[in-house]
């Protein structure tokens, strides 16, 4: 048997959780703080690791020593949880906290594309909000203005059209955030975007599916952008050719990058990206599997993930293909909205503002088998074995079909049976590509295909 410990506590790390008991039935999986709801077996929820105090983690791991660690959430790795394991002698799938930078500040990953040729739009980096003024007054192009650090809802980037909104934004950042107003302002790209992942091991890589995530708050991509409404996989535009673009183009020179830079980095990395008329552009990187993601892509993952880890720890990752099972997925996100539309003193619910926690979910049982399941992300035990609403985006439903209109059905066949107070979701996740054929990247749909993915 083998124990790992996975430091998380969103439907993602519930995703690669369920991703390391489904494809090797010989492991355990510690799941710090994890979802104190989860029942799942093999899944055992470890409320006391917390994720801004690695030592939380020391102290349940000497106690409960494992055969390694995931670190998968941008909060722990940002503030050091890999250095720290990795220092009192645990083995440690993560990057480091300089590594962990790349997202944790704007700035730094622009500079480290720049760096390192990873294509990426015109920016500029600011600390004070009057010359960023200056500066997007003088644009001749509309612009994305973003925060430089980490923000707890996703909500750090405003696309605008105009110089006028751009200012707006600034203002709204400079009030925020005051003395410590750092900012960064890039080029609007138009496209396409998609979500790029790969299994890193230091040295090389594992190129995984790619996703596309729908971002924005409102039906029709609509509203300001959140940290994820759902999200579909693979990619509609996915190819051979695309990939392999997508491997020359972003993920090689990412690697070379890391080791120029001598940045410890083990793991999954994220980059964001958008398909323009002139190619792939990056818009940002990310440490870690993307949320909502990893609920679309992870459940189609068959290779023995324990054994892809032990792979990293070795640095061998990219002799091992991944094997896949060819599915098309719909991920739809149940957030905590207003509890009462028809009150002006109620909070407005996520990610509007302010929001009510405790409400209890309830699930209706289906009366066959379905292609759907349910990955747990702000939810706790309530009294008597219920489940009750702990954050903003409360669960994340998953259809899966032969085609994304299968996927789609699924997914909100399984949403119409959950409810609790104030749930609210996008009825549209992937409904502009529901006609298109689903795409065929790597091998017969519905059948296990085996990616040649290392470099």
């Amino acid at each position: 048997m083998t124990d790992v410990l996975v430091v998380d506590g969103t439907g993602r790390g519930h995703a690669i959780c369920d991703l390391f008991v489904r494809t090797d039935p010989d492991t355990t999986v510690y799941y710090g703080p994890g979802c104190d709801a989860l029942t799942a077996e093999r899944i055992v929820p470890v409320p006391s690791v917390r994720l801004d105090a690695p030592e939380s983690a020391l102290a349940f791991l000497a106690d409960h020593p494992v055969d390694f660690v995931f670190v998968s959430n941008i909060d722990a790795l940002s503030i050091g949880y890999a250095d720290v394991l990795a220092a009192h002698g645990h083995r440690v799938i993560g990057p480091s906290q300089e590594a962990a930078r790349l997202e944790a500040s704007k700035e730094r990953g622009k500079r480290f594309c720049d760096d390192h040729g990873l294509p990426t739009a015109r920016y500029a980096a600011f600390t004070d909000p009057a010359a960023a003024r200056a500066h997007v007054r003088a644009l001749p192009y509309a612009c994305v203005v973003k925060t430089d650090g980490l923000t707890p809802d996703g909500d750090g980037s405003v696309v605008c059209d105009t110089a006028a909104e751009a200012e707006v934004a600034l203002d709204a950042f400079a009030a925020a955030q005051g003395e410590a107003f750092q900012v960064v302002v890039e080029e609007r790209l138009y496209g396409r975007e998609i979500s790029v992942f790969a299994l890193l091991d230091g040295e090389d890589y594992l190129l995984f599916p790619t996703a596309l995530d729908f971002k924005r708050t409102l039906e029709r991509d609509a509203g300001k952008n959140c940290d994820g409404m759902g999200s579909i996989a693979p990619h509609p535009q996915a190819s051979p050719l695309l990939m392999e673009e997508i491997r020359r183009t972003l993920v090689d020179p990412l690697v070379r990058g890391l080791r120029a830079e001598r940045l410890t980095y083990s793991g999954f990395v994220y980059i964001g990206a958008m398909i323009t008329s002139t190619g792939l552009r990056v818009i940002e990187i990310n440490t870690r599997f993307g949320d909502s993601e990893a609920e679309a892509v992870l459940p189609g993952v068959h290779s023995n993930f324990t054994r892809l880890c032990r792979a990293v720890l070795d640095q061998d990752v990219a002799s091992h293909p991944l094997v896949t099972d060819g599915l098309v997925r719909c991920s739809v996100a149940l957030t905590q909205g207003c509890l009462d539309l028809a009150d002006p003193a109620t909070a407005p619910g996520w990610p509007f503002g302010a929001f009510e926690t405790g409400q209890p979910v309830t699930e209706h049982t289906a009366d066959a088998p379905d292609a759907s399941q349910v990955f747990y992300a702000n939810v706790r035990a309530g009294e008597g074995g219920s489940t009750v609403s702990s954050g903003g985006r409360v669960l994340h439903v998953v259809g899966t079909g032969i085609t994304l209109a299968d996927a789609r059905s699924a997914a909100y066949a399984r949403v119409g049976r959950i409810s609790f107070p104030g749930m609210r979701y996008r009825s549209d996740i992937g409904a502009v590509f529901e006609t298109a054929p689903a795409p065929d990247a790597t091998g017969a749909r519905g059948e296990l295909a085996v990616a040649d993915s290392g470099r």
